[in-house]
């Protein structure tokens, strides 16, 4: 097998960080290769219209302090606009709680973290020999640590697989639990994509063009001194540099010539990520609005909201809990979609049973993904936390999971992706 024309960097990947890499890239006069394993970009981010209406079941929010997909977005003509949100899910679920007391009590221990250095927060080896559940059964009366799990596990993984100071550095670098909540102004995902969020992909995109390659996954990587070949089931692909835009594990499944460093592989052995289903239920009318309801729906199984607008069909849109998530997997997909229906149907009453049309997908399950959110179990922070970052030879990482600022989210994506890119030019710059 023998390399196609040397690029100047080779990006794996085509969700949001890659495909801004490769915007940011040629923009800079460089030429790339963009190689996605799927049949479509957009990584995370997944969206599609139904009539009128844009259905989401991938990556879409923004918020407060966001500022660099923002820019993006200005640039690409993608307007942002508020998300309506009719109740707070966070005091449904901790109702009969003080969740405001005991939320400033986490945030004051995550302030303690240095984000660019977890591992050297005080007692860091003894928040990470500790998960979250166990932090929230030793500090909480039961009922409210059952509530605050419940609520953090709409970012993190379940308690009992999480660290302390991962979910310490996660809550921290999302501007603090009450900021994620929107206890003191607008929660961090307060704003949304005018068109979907997928609408960022699909034009960055086609601002690289014919240089964006569907269907390539890449399974080795090898370098020298002289660059970098990434090797795909059909064709190999040369450049001075490589961008890495997959989750850690992912990235830890290909096979590198030379291997990675011990430290760098134990880290993406301990970095797993976990997913959830995504659904979507259409109506031909938004029967609860005429039935006094919000079309919010919390409950243990399912976090669900209603899509808002004037589009047809109207959509509740939910994500079920990971729990209900293994439990609806074993299930046959009819009998999948009407556990979900009958989910809905627990806050919003029998009509949500007829729905017009329904979709889902389990991230847990695509291949390319495996879930939606990374995290770092209990001793890896401190122990190899120290390799997430740093490049790698020629290889650099870049995605929501690299960034010290806005872990998980598409704002920290950008971040990383514009800091390779420029690690790179100035490279070139340096020796040129």
């Amino acid at each position: 097998m023998t390399a196609q024309q040397m690029v100047d960097v080779v990006i794996v990947g085509a969700g949001i960080a890659g495909l801004t890499a490769a915007h940011r890239l040629v923009e800079a006069g460089r030429s790339v290769v963009v190689l996605e394993a799927r049949d479509r970009v957009g990584g995370r981010m997944y969206g599609f219209k139904v009539g009128d209406r844009v259905v989401q079941l991938g990556g879409r929010w923004t918020g407060p302090g966001q500022h660099r997909i923002k820019a993006l977005a200005a640039e690409l003509g993608v307007e942002i606009k508020p998300l309506l949100v009719f109740t707070d899910a966070a005091n449904e679920r901790g109702e009969g709680f003080d969740i405001d007391s005991a939320v400033r009590k986490i945030d004051a221990l995550s302030q303690q973290v240095p984000l660019d250095a977890p591992w050297n927060a005080p007692d860091a080896a003894a928040l990470d020999a500790t998960t979250l559940a166990s932090y929230l059964n030793e500090n909480f009366e039961s009922g409210l640590a059952l509530a605050l799990g419940s609520i953090l596990m709409g970012f993190l993984p379940e308690p009992q697989e999480c660290s302390l100071l991962h979910a310490l550095t996660y809550l921290k670098s999302n501007g603090g639990f009450a900021g994620i909540l929107g206890l003191d102004g607008p929660a961090h995902d307060s704003e949304v994509f005018e068109g979907g969020a997928h609408e960022l992909t699909d034009r960055l995109s086609a601002s690289v063009g014919e240089h964006v390659r569907l269907d390539r996954p890449v399974y080795s990587m090898e370098q020298n001194d002289g660059g970098v070949v990434a090797h795909t089931a059909s064709a190999s692909f040369a450049g001075l540099h490589a961008i890495v835009t997959l989750p850690p594990v992912l990235a830890g499944r290909m096979v590198y010539q030379p291997p990675m460093p011990p430290l760098r592989d134990y880290l993406t052995q301990r970095m797993p990520i976990r997913g959830k289903y995504a659904v979507a239920a259409l109506y031909d009318t938004p029967f609860w609005l005429d039935e006094g309801g919000s079309g919010t729906v919390a409950t243990d199984n399912i976090f669900a909201w209603d899509e808002g607008g004037e589009a047809r069909p109207a959509c509740i849109t939910g994500l079920i809990s990971m729990p209900r998530s293994r439990e609806i997997d074993a299930m046959t997909p009819q009998d999948r979609h009407a556990a979900v229906l009958e989910d809905l149907a627990v806050a919003l009453g029998s009509k949500a049973r007829d729905a017009v049309g329904y979709h889902e997908i389990n991230w847990a399950g695509e291949p390319w993904s495996r879930g939606c959110n990374s995290y770092l179990t209990t001793g890896a922070w401190t122990a190899y936390g120290h390799t997430l970052r740093p490049s790698v030879g020629r290889i650099h990482w870049a995605g929501a999971e690299y960034t010290e600022a806005f872990i998980g989210q598409m704002e920290g994506a950008v971040r990383t992706a514009e800091a390779a890119v420029a690690a790179i030019v100035n490279e070139g710059m340096n020796h040129g």
